[in-house]
């Protein structure tokens, strides 16, 4: 895939969406246990987030937990189509632009690590997506509340798509709030 077709993903208003720390943070007792299942510590681990920058809530959320990290960006040139780290990494976590979901997953399968990636669940009802899920089997951790992004109430529930991290392929996890109102905490990426 060309620089060109991808770098047009960030005129898709939907692709710029950045994670708010509420739902990394229900990512943590699943990357425990996971770091567990490699044996590792977690400073022994090399995350990369591929659609980040220095502020995302996952680079900051594997530092937190005293991972090293990765972190890349089409800003910095750093195509994730075109792109991977020299340096070895254990787990790829990321919330990927919303318009390339289905080119990400087939991307992470290709680099053959464990992968975490946030979508909207609704784009589980889509054909291609399904189809491919179907042929590619994958686990999914979903949130009990949608999880607001920008304060006002989410019309959607965002789920984690997963690849050799979960302990069973389904999993559901209780979060506090869904970050709206007097809750709400935007992601520090926008800062």
């Amino acid at each position: 895939m060309s620089k060109s077709i991808c770098k047009a993903y960030k005129a898709n208003r939907n692709d710029e969406m950045y994670t708010p720390r509420i739902l990394v943070e229900c990512l943590k007792p699943y990357f425990e246990n996971w770091c567990i299942t490699q044996q590792k510590d977690p400073s022994q681990i090399k995350g990369w987030a591929p659609f980040d920058k220095t502020t995302s809530e996952y680079v900051l959320f594997f530092k937190e937990l005293g991972c090293k990290v990765i972190y890349s960006h089409i800003d910095y040139g750093q195509d994730f189509f075109e792109y991977e780290p020299e340096e070895n990494y254990d787990i790829i976590i990321s919330n990927p632009p919303f318009s390339k979901k289905l080119d990400v997953f087939k991307r992470c399968n290709e680099l053959g690590k464990p992968w975490v990636m946030l979508m909207n669940a609704m784009a589980i009802n889509y054909h291609e997506i399904g189809e491919y899920f179907a042929d590619n089997p994958i686990e999914l951790l979903i949130p009990d509340k949608r999880i607001s992004f920008d304060g006002n109430p989410s019309s959607f529930n965002s789920c984690y798509v997963c690849k050799n991290f979960l302990p069973t392929r389904l999993e559901f996890v209780h979060v506090e709030h869904n970050n709206t109102g007097k809750n709400f905490v935007k992601s520090r990426m926008y800062e």
